[in-house]
């Protein structure tokens, strides 16, 4: 039951934090910290209950291993703080999947549930962040004549080797090598995509009262030759904000991030309904 419990609280959590995440770009606190609480003590209870401590163990496999994650994606400036301490509570809760849940889903899970939801969450990450890219440029459509999607014509060679690899497989590895070529051919107009929209969508001036904790700003910030900013720093904080106040500076150049709390929302729930997408 408290397995169960704990699902609810998260999905939920999860649910309103992606809300939050498009809203304002910021995750309280109370939603992240509160969750990895909420489920340290669900953890503890459900473990005492049953005296099989094997739980917490399990917890904490799942706590170091989704840290590891989500230190990597917060130092490479792929998540903020929220999002990366929201993550670390899903590996506290769901270091396996909760057994109560076999009685309402069938899922497929023939491999790890922690890996079915760090692959899930990906796969929703690349569909919502490719879609979120699309919107913003709709938005944008003044700038768009700005936008080149011309290729060198290398980029060609290596879909069309493996299209014309496919032609000698069985139907299996075919269909994998045609889905390689295609990934092969739009990943060169992607990442032009990307690196127009960082640049000329996702970069601007934003005035210091308008700064969030987190924020990524793209120059080194200093006061009387001291720098109080390295460009370097995974994210603003709230001291740094403050003495920017301090020394009265008015505005600076960030670069907004794409909230990603939906695409761990859509994983997690894709993974607790329907397991793995990749069937072994």
């Amino acid at each position: 039951m408290f397995d169960l419990i704990l699902a609810v609280i998260v999905v939920l959590v999860l649910f309103v934090s992606s809300i939050i995440d498009l809203k304002t770009r910021e995750i309280p606190d109370k939603f992240s910290i509160g969750l990895i609480i909420i489920a340290v003590i669900l953890k503890l209870l459900h473990s005492y209950e049953i005296s099989n401590y094997s739980i917490l163990l399990n917890s904490l496999y799942g706590f170091l291993i989704f840290t590891g994650i989500s230190l990597i994606a917060y130092y490479t400036r792929q998540w903020g703080g929220g999002d990366a301490k929201l993550f670390i509570a899903l590996g506290i809760a769901f270091p396996y999947y909760p057994n109560e849940l076999m009685k309402i889903f069938q899922p497929d899970l023939s491999i790890s549930f922690m890996f079915i939801i760090v692959f899930n969450m990906l796969l929703f990450g690349f569909i919502y962040g490719l879609g979120y890219l699309i919107y913003l440029m709709l938005k944008n459509k003044n700038k768009l004549k700005k936008l080149n999607l011309k290729v060198n014509m290398i980029y060609f060679l290596l879909p069309l080797s493996a299209v014309i690899s496919s032609l000698f497989f069985m139907y299996e590895l075919r269909i994998l090598l045609l889905m390689l070529a295609f990934l092969l051919l739009i990943y060169p107009y992607l990442v032009k995509i990307v690196k127009f929209a960082e640049k000329e969508i996702m970069t601007y001036k934003l005035s210091v009262d308008k700064i969030t904790e987190g924020d990524w700003i793209i120059e080194d910030v200093y006061h009387n030759h001291n720098k109080i900013y390295s460009k370097k720093s995974p994210g603003v904080t709230k001291e740094q904000i403050g003495l920017f106040k301090k020394y009265k500076i008015k505005e600076l150049i960030i670069r907004e991030g794409i909230p990603f709390v939906p695409a761990i929302f859509l994983g997690l729930l894709f993974s607790l309904i329907f397991g793995s997408i990749i069937t072994f």
